[in-house]
């Protein structure tokens, strides 16, 4: 029970993190670092699928 408080947790926390951000000027330093961090995750979640996919058809 306490991963699954903490899960919920940290979803609503990014989920907050995230409307804050997007509520900002796009011309923001903050914004735009924001915008380049979250392309680099979703780089590496393509990535690591990509590398799992390749796995699992050997």
């Amino acid at each position: 029970m306490q991963v699954k408080s903490l899960a919920i947790t940290m979803g609503l926390g990014a989920a907050a993190g995230a409307v804050a951000i997007l509520m900002m000027p796009k011309n923001n330093p903050t914004r735009k670092l924001a915008d380049k961090a979250a392309a680099k995750v979703e780089d590496a979640a393509y990535k690591l699928g990509d590398k799992l996919e390749q796995k699992l058809e050997m």
